[in-house]
């Protein structure tokens, strides 16, 4: 009889708050769904080995796949909890491959993979932070921090997606991008954000909130957010990674729907 078993894989994290809130509730929720045993993957072996416990154990790639043959399987279902196909993605498929003529791999779509996917997640994210139910005004600025070569024809598809909707107060910002801050303001002044004081929520477009995201939008002299402040936006922040929002989770629902056979 054959057997599946699931690798839910991510880049991983040595902060066990953004570990439990996010990485972890999508593992439960799959978990629960499935019916079916999870191993939990951190690409980054480093932090693999760091934060795996005998408890609630984190695998690399490899030993994942060794795992789950010596369990029987013959079919792994691999979710990746990445946004995009970008290099994180590209490298998992990478480490994967190896074993191909070994046990059946089927490997699922990133969050973003094209124009349905972008619309679908511009859907959710609206019904996350119900972007045009606001008092006072908002403005929302989703800010991503991959790198720009992988991820620009997707995030420009989700802002195409999120206009499509008639949204009309929401822009999103790649963070490692030439001249992203000044593009922020520049958004904001077409909003005339700075004659009518309003409220700017910073969104960060990432999967588990960890410590390097809130040094760079929030924590530190020179981030996104106090910067914002200091031109005189009223900024606020989220603080909280996609991942903790039961909404975006059914996105991994539906991904390992569509390899499940």
């Amino acid at each position: 009889m054959s057997k599946s078993i699931i690798i839910l894989a991510s880049v991983g994290t040595n902060i066990l708050r953004a570990k439990k809130t996010s990485y972890d509730m999508i593992r439960k929720d799959l978990e629960q769904y499935s019916g079916l045993e999870l191993l939990h993957v951190f690409t980054d072996d480093t932090t693999a080995k760091a934060v795996s416990t005998k408890q609630h154990p984190v695998y690399t790639v490899e030993n994942a796949v060794e795992t789950a043959i010596q369990k029987g399987a013959d079919r792994l279902l691999v979710i990746p909890v990445f946004m995009t196909k970008g290099d994180l993605y590209n490298e998992l498929k990478g480490r994967l491959d190896f074993y191909n003529d070994t046990i059946d791999i089927r490997i699922a779509d990133s969050v973003l993979y094209d124009e349905e996917s972008c619309d679908k997640c511009a859907e959710v994210l609206d019904k996350i932070f119900e972007f045009k139910n606001f008092e006072p005004e908002k403005l929302y600025l989703l800010v991503d921090h991959g790198n720009p070569y992988y991820k620009g024809a997707a995030i420009s598809h989700l802002q195409k997606s999120i206009d499509g909707r008639g949204i009309d107060n929401v822009k999103l910002i790649q963070l490692k991008e030439k001249d992203s801050f000044g593009q922020a303001v520049s958004w904001l002044k077409s909003k005339k954000a700075d004659e009518t004081d309003a409220q700017v929520v910073i969104v960060p477009l990432i999967v588990a909130w960890g410590d390097y995201m809130a040094d760079e939008l929030y924590n530190s002299d020179d981030s996104f957010m106090w910067k914002l402040r200091e031109s005189g936006y009223r900024s606020v922040f989220t603080g909280k990674g996609l991942g903790e929002y039961e909404e975006f989770r059914a996105v991994y629902r539906e991904r390992f729907d569509a390899i499940k056979g």
